[in-house]
């Protein structure tokens, strides 16, 4: 069914642009889920940019070192980071949630269980950016979603713990068919 409903998009910068339900959605960054014996994590998130209407958003923000490919993705459409309008976090790990920092004039949607689960983790033990969370949880733009809770028109966010306890997954409800 979504096959039927999804348009790729001509002319887009990297090809993997598409639009379905009133969403274009463009892949910036293709992540990558990998593990080293010796070195940890290699994995990197990906990140998407959904427009609809005059609204523009990121789904996850990527680590520090994707800052230079972000903001040069974002120049090959025309765009700023101060263009953004919305993050869409999916959780709080650094390499989904570090660069929120770019994009100070955008709402920051993240999972209120992810929040406050991120904000009581030990520091120096995990994953999660301690500074930067401190800072998203007093951002005045951060919105603490709940499950079910809509963070982008016509998309809700629901709550799929297990990599980490208040990890979201975006569901999109289509106004219409292409």
């Amino acid at each position: 069914m979504l096959a039927a409903m999804t348009q790729q998009i001509p002319g887009t910068v990297n090809g993997s642009a598409f639009a379905v339900g009133g969403w274009e959605i463009d892949i910036l960054v293709t992540g990558f889920p990998g593990k080293s014996v010796r070195h940890g994590s290699l994995g990197w998130s990906t990140i998407a940019l959904i427009r609809h209407g005059d609204r523009l958003a990121l789904v996850d923000c990527g680590a520090f070192g994707h800052r230079k490919l972000l903001v040069a993705e974002l120049a090959a459409r025309g765009l700023r980071p101060s263009d953004i309008t919305d993050l869409l976090l999916t959780h709080t790990h650094y390499d989904h949630a570090v660069n929120w920092v770019l994009f100070p004039r955008a709402r920051v949607a993240v999972g209120a269980v992810e929040l406050d689960w991120a904000l009581g983790e030990p520091w120096g033990e995990t994953v999660v950016p301690e500074l930067y969370v401190r800072e998203l949880g007093l951002f005045p733009k951060t919105e603490r979603i709940a499950d079910g809770g809509e963070v982008f028109p016509g998309i809700t966010a629901h709550l799929a713990p297990g990599h980490t306890p208040g990890c979201l997954v975006c569901q999109g409800h289509p106004t219409s068919r292409l």
